[in-house]
Order: structure tokens, then sequence, then C-alpha cells
């Protein structure tokens, strides 16, 4: 499905934040994770936050640190 101009924005910028943020904390995403945790930022950048964006959050957190 194509992305209005909008969400095209927010996933740019949400994309390159997760790269630099998981670079910064020395992470290796793999792209599906990117992808993934991408998605996340975008629907908070969209909704803002709320319960559910802060379990998504949590579960990402929850796998990233046992990941490590």
């Amino acid at each position: 499905m194509a992305q209005n101009t909008s969400r095209q924005i927010a996933t740019q910028s949400s994309l390159k934040l997760i790269l630099d943020w998981s670079i910064s904390c020395d992470k290796c995403l793999t792209l599906k994770e990117l992808v993934s945790i991408t998605n996340v930022m975008v629907d908070y950048v969209e909704s803002g936050y709320s319960k559910e964006i802060g379990d998504r959050l949590q579960n990402i957190q929850d796998y990233l640190d046992e990941k490590d």
C-alpha cells in the first residue's frame, strides 16, 4: 500500500533514528528488526504515546535484551 507524504517522512526519519540508535548502542539489527521497530516508531509519531505503543516498545526491548 502506498504511503502518504507525511507517513513517508515519518518512516524515513524513524529509520534513521533507529539505525543511529542501534549503532550507538552497538546493537546489530537485522533488516526485519530495523523495519519492525521503525513501524512502531512511525505509529508513535503519528498517534502519540499510548499503552499499546508502550507495550510494543517494551516487547521490543525485552526481545533485544534476550538477543544479547
